[in-house]
């Protein structure tokens, strides 16, 4: 493949030096237009050399970025998303609904009962942070417009927002709901 990108490159580079402007368009902004795409083509090949050589000198670090950057890639590609997290929530609750009282795990009852009371009182948010997304909780929602809202004193600090957090989503999963909602139906 590399050995393609030299080639084509070469055959541009004889192409470009054939090609004459008319006596008409020289000093005028096509000129100039040409000019830029010629430089920026001339760059890009020269970039295209230089990570050959590179490859062809370090093979192994070739491949440790190239697996690190696929690696990220498909991460944020799988990044769950705040409908992923809704969608799951219903799907759990319509479970658990079907499931006698005195068979629910009460903990998994009372963490499904914290979230649906966040999302009545609009206090949780979602948050993506490129490979993984966070759920959290603040003390106010966006629509409240009280003196406590606007108070610099009265905001959380950050070192509280780890105890905010409800949930992550990572690998195309909400973690936290997926542990706590996977035994819902057993009371110990």
């Amino acid at each position: 493949m590399l050995r393609s990108i030299y080639k084509v490159s070469g055959t541009v580079k004889n192409i470009s030096t054939k090609v004459k402007f008319p006596e008409k368009f020289k000093g005028t902004i096509i000129e100039k237009w040409a000019d830029y795409w010629k430089n920026l083509f001339i760059d890009y090949r020269q970039m295209l050399q230089d990570l050959r050589s590179d490859i062809q000198d370090d093979p192994m670090k070739a491949m440790k970025w190239t697996t690190g950057i696929i690696t990220f890639y498909l991460l944020s590609r799988n990044n769950p998303t705040e409908c992923d997290f809704k969608d799951n929530l219903k799907i759990i609750n319509n479970e658990v609904g079907l499931v006698s009282e005195e068979c629910l795990n009460p903990k998994a009852v009372e963490h499904l009962r914290f979230l649906d009371t966040c999302y009545n009182q609009e206090v949780i948010h979602y948050r993506s942070l490129g490979i993984l997304s966070v759920m959290y909780t603040s003390e106010l929602s966006n629509s409240c417009d009280l003196y406590r809202a606007h108070c610099t004193y009265t905001k959380p600090t950050y070192f509280s927002f780890p105890s905010r957090i409800v949930d992550i989503g990572f690998m195309g999963k909400w973690w936290n709901l997926f542990i706590k909602s996977t035994n819902y139906d057993v009371n110990y």
